[in-house]
């Protein structure tokens, strides 16, 4: 029996990098697993690996996809007890350089489209009497970072959007966490080199952290081992949030 046996979990961005190690890691602990990224080869490709799992497709940002999510869930499963916000985009630029579309297409996929599914889910968990939420923030919402002002704001919004929901939505038994992962995947391979060092020597840690690190984090936080903690934030990024 895993720690997530005859749960059902929506992880967004799961097609690839960290979401898909969260995905897998939660369908080995027994989970049911909704597979989502943006298009629709790559998720069936990635649900069909996993045992019980299945693909539901779509930009995040756009409305109607967070309820789709969610209606997958109940009809495929019947219900929702985890949510990982996890999908996001790093579109880098110094501040002369972002564009008024930069700007919002930074914002509708880090920020809106999160609580589009915030918010779907919490209809369904609420019905249910509880369930585990988990937003994937990053260190540089929450100290900022050079060349990412629209990516540190959307990111510094969603952690406010955790602690506000989770001051909300305790008294449903729903609990709501940010994570805060600093380790080398897709989005941080198209960073500036010189922003990618310089942030690696701060570390305090001086070793690369992996995906599975970060899902294993991902499963504490969304399984019982967790259940008195909510509105906090996991760092697993080798003590980089404290300079």
């Amino acid at each position: 029996m895993g720690e997530l046996q005859g749960k059902v979990a929506i992880v967004t961005g799961s097609t690839r990098g960290l979401g898909r190690a969260i995905a897998e890691r939660f369908a080995a602990e027994g989970a049911s697993v909704v597979v989502h990224g943006r298009g629709v080869s790559d998720c069936s490709r990635v649900a069909e690996a996993l045992p019980r799992a299945v693909a539901c497709a779509g930009d995040i940002a756009r409305a109607g996809v967070a309820d789709r999510l969610v209606s997958t869930a109940i009809e495929t499963f019947g219900g929702v007890d985890i949510v990982v916000n996890n999908a996001g985009a790093a579109i880098d630029n110094f501040i002369t350089g972002v564009t008024e579309e930069r700007w919002d297409v930074s914002l509708a996929v880090n920020l809106t489209g999160p609580f589009y599914v915030l918010r779907a889910a919490t209809r369904e968990m609420k019905r249910r009497g509880g369930g585990a939420m988990l937003n994937v923030i990053s260190w540089a919402g929450e100290r900022g970072n050079v060349g990412q002002i629209a990516y540190s704001a959307a990111k510094a919004g969603l952690h406010a959007v955790t602690l506000s929901a989770a001051k909300e939505l305790g008294k449903f038994g729903i609990r709501v966490n940010s994570l805060s992962p600093a380790v080398p995947t897709d989005m941080t391979a198209v960073m500036d080199e010189r922003l990618r060092r310089a942030a690696a020597s701060r570390r305090p840690l001086k070793v690369d952290g992996t995906a599975t690190d970060v899902a294993d984090a991902a499963l504490f936080l969304c399984s019982d081992r967790a259940r008195f903690v909510t509105g906090d934030t996991l760092h697993v990024d080798g003590g980089l949030h404290l300079n």
